[in-house]
């Protein structure tokens, strides 16, 4: 069972650091707030690994579920 943990732990930090590397070469790029998490030093490798509590700038007309 600790093996298999492991491997999943690994699996996912291997995946967060390929997507933070993806951004750095400019494949992919975040739109969310200043504020937000995934902008502090340390988070910013899990923000596409982890994709909930972002601060995204909406553009008003294009929020979704607000009337």
């Amino acid at each position: 069972m600790r093996r298999v943990a492991a491997g999943l732990a690994g699996m996912y930090l291997t995946a967060a650091l390929m997507t933070r590397l993806a951004e750095a070469m400019g494949m992919r790029s975040c739109g969310c707030a200043d504020d937000c998490w995934c902008k502090k030093p340390g988070l910013s490798a899990f923000r596409w690994v982890f994709p909930r509590g972002h601060h995204i700038n909406w553009p008003d007309d294009t929020r979704p579920f607000v009337k």
